[in-house]
């Protein structure tokens, strides 16, 4: 009787003697995690990023709450306080929303072989970027008019009380300066580069808001009368205090919106822009790196190089600005509707 010995006996029949198993199994026992090692490097990424968001979202939370509340002037500023339009965050929320779709649809196209129409959706979602990047560079813009950076602006105003006056005392000689070299830098160029030693009579007796300007400058600097005769002083008007002064400049400011550029007077106005400036600001870096990949796609595709070999970076692509779109809808009611 005759044995026939396929292959597969025999190399199972190799193994059993040399306690060595064949290199190809079963595929289910040779399998990994279920999913590209792109996209897993990619969600790991985006833990640490939601780590860094929610400390500084979570930073910002707690100083917030940290703000007594009840007082008519210690309060935390709103939106319309620091030049906050709810109408502009409001846009640049469905801008971002919009290029969220347009990335999907991208991702879809592709994923069907339509490279010509996820390349114009790729560009769709580029130019969303870019708008959103012009909005915010636009605020950045209103709050360097405006003075509104951290360091600036005054904390106290009239009715905070003396004890907080002394405690806020460096910082409110600090403002005094910045706002006595404005205040300065505008005389100076309206009373034709005469510098120090104004009188009304340097200025237009028509521009009013100069010479409220030119009287706040003198008060901050106190007032004297002296007897004509005997060179006596007969009365004293003592300077102004910080938070006095901060009263009067947001009272110009109100009154003279466009004409005088002072720095305000914002209780709790540095932390906020502070936070403000580091939120935004680094939300901000994160869109500039997804429109920066989006280039390089948008090039690949306009070349005519884009194949089903992109598919799955343009989902990992897609995923990372979703994360960049889910931190600005926290940022935004955050920021301007609270």
């Amino acid at each position: 009787m005759t044995t026939t010995t396929t292959t597969a006996d025999a190399g199972h029949a190799a193994a059993a003697t040399t306690g060595h198993h064949p290199p190809h199994r079963n595929p289910e026992e040779m399998m990994g995690l279920p999913l590209p090692n792109g996209k897993l490097a990619m969600w790991f990424f985006l833990v640490t990023e939601i780590m860094f968001f929610t400390a500084l979202i979570g930073t910002y939370g707690i100083l917030r709450n940290s703000v007594p509340v009840g007082h008519d002037v210690l309060k935390w500023p709103a939106p319309h306080d620091v030049h906050l339009d709810e109408f502009i965050g409001a846009f640049n929320t469905f801008v971002l929303i919009a290029s969220s779709l347009t990335v999907v649809l991208a991702h879809y196209a592709a994923g069907h072989g339509n490279f010509k129409r996820a390349t114009m959706y790729i560009g769709i979602t580029t130019a969303l970027g870019l708008l959103f990047l012009l909005v915010k560079a636009y605020e950045y813009n209103s709050k360097f008019q405006h003075d509104i950076l951290p360091g600036h602006m005054g904390e106290l105003l009239p009715g905070v009380g003396r004890q907080r006056e002394r405690q806020f005392h460096q910082v409110g000689m600090q403002y005094l300066e910045r706002v006595r070299g404005q205040l300065e830098k505008h005389l100076k160029e309206h009373s034709g580069g005469k510098g120090e030693g104004w009188t009304k009579a340097d200025f237009d007796a028509d521009d009013k808001a100069t010479l409220a300007a030119f009287e706040l400058h003198g008060n901050m600097l106190g007032k004297q009368v002296e007897n004509e005769q005997t060179k006596e002083v007969t009365s004293y008007t003592p300077p102004l205090s910080p938070a006095e002064v901060g009263g009067e400049v947001n009272h110009l400011l109100h009154k003279y919106p466009d004409k005088l550029h002072l720095s305000p007077a914002i209780p709790y106005g540095n932390m906020w822009a502070s936070c403000y400036f580091a939120m935004t600001g680094f939300h901000a870096l994160h869109v500039l790196g997804g429109i920066v990949i989006f280039v390089i796609v948008l090039a690949i595709g306009l070349r005519g190089k884009m194949g089903p070999q992109h598919v799955g970076m343009l989902e990992i692509t897609g995923l990372y600005w979703h994360f960049v779109d889910i931190v600005w809808i926290f940022l935004f009611p955050l920021l301007y509707l609270v």
